[in-house]
């Protein structure tokens, strides 16, 4: 699918940390005083003008249509497969069961490799490719590298893929039908995602890991969610959002449409963010509940059917917590008995 967008209004990228400003066209994953996760901060004023709505390109569906506030330029090449312009759907027989009023799913499996990841490559991908990047590396739990997988393809470069423990036979084929290289590892989550580090600037692959705390374009695509529920709502939201969470990247990335919603006086006040963790795999939930930082937690013997957020520690946990928080939000285990 061939896409080509404007360029955005301008931006920055700002760590998140230490506030050092780091100039649109650098190439810097994190920043490089402090060594924090960076994100893009656009000039939001401009961007929405007096149109009093999200910017937006008409001519375009998906992912794309929120170009101007995508981190492009005129030196982006556009890799997709079609993401974004999921169904926003009301669950009657949820309000039902659950008495309420209304309730909605957004339905991210209607993404090109079936989940909501295909998002955040879109964009990290082009950025790889308008870097330069030779290769690119990953650590996943089966949907990320996927992703990764598919859209590498579509850019012709090099994929490699580094799975946790514990990864099906079925994802295995379908990291390996789109042509990465596959490395099956035992490894926890958190020595997994070191170890992605270091072979990446070893060998000068881009990291595209599924987590902002190590590629700052991972959050730009997944925000484009929020911003489909907010115009499929017609510029509203719901009070709640619940959002399953495993390294805690989308919640983050939810929460950074909240904030950019905010800045353009689209928004008067945040929903609250619910992040929700198999019971016996919730970094996040316990750093909650405990008043920990997420940081400091690593579960022993992590366990979830659902795989796709069996992650022992969460590398997006600090800042999904903080978004939590600032929402007066909750962060919460269930069983699988619950999950199913």
């Amino acid at each position: 699918m061939s896409v080509n967008p404007p360029a955005p209004v301008s931006f920055i990228l700002r760590c998140i940390s230490c506030g050092r400003e780091h100039p649109a066209t650098a190439n810097d994953l994190v920043c490089e005083r402090c060594g924090s996760p960076i994100e893009a901060l656009y000039d939001y004023e401009k961007a929405v003008g007096n149109a009093r709505r999200i910017p937006s390109n008409e001519s375009i569906q998906g992912v794309w249509r929120y170009s101007p506030l995508l981190p492009i330029n005129r030196k982006t090449r556009i890799f997709s497969l079609g993401e974004g312009g999921t169904p926003t759907l009301r669950a009657e027989r949820l309000e039902e069961m659950l008495r309420m009023t209304r309730v909605f799913v957004k339905n991210e499996s209607r993404n090109p490799t079936l989940s909501f990841k295909d998002r955040k490559s879109t964009v990290s991908v082009s950025k790889a490719s308008e870097f330069g990047a030779s290769a690119m590396a990953c650590m996943t739990a089966g949907n990320a590298g996927s992703s990764i997988a598919a859209y590498a393809a579509k850019a012709q470069i090099p994929a490699y893929i580094f799975t946790i423990g514990g990864i099906s036979d079925s994802k295995m084929a379908k990291l390996l039908s789109y042509g990465a290289h596959v490395f099956r590892t035992s490894s926890p989550t958190r020595d997994l995602m070191v170890f992605v580090q270091e072979v990446c600037q070893k060998y000068g692959m881009m990291n595209l890991t599924a987590a902002s705390r190590y590629n700052p374009y991972i959050k730009e695509g997944a925000k484009t969610s929020l911003f489909e529920v907010y115009e499929d709502l017609d510029g509203s939201l719901p009070d709640w959002f619940i959002v399953p969470i495993g390294g805690g990247g989308n919640l983050t990335s939810i929460f950074k449409g909240l904030r950019e919603l905010k800045l353009m006086g689209l928004l008067d006040h945040y929903p609250k963010m619910v992040g929700v963790q198999g019971k016996n795999c919730a970094p996040v939930a316990e750093a909650f509940e405990k008043g920990l930082s997420p940081d400091l937690m690593v579960i022993q013997n992590p366990s979830t059917i659902a795989h796709s957020i069996l992650d022992s520690w969460a590398p997006d946990g600090e800042q999904a917590l903080r978004a939590i928080r600032e929402t007066n939000g909750l962060a919460l285990g269930v069983s699988d008995g619950e999950i199913l």
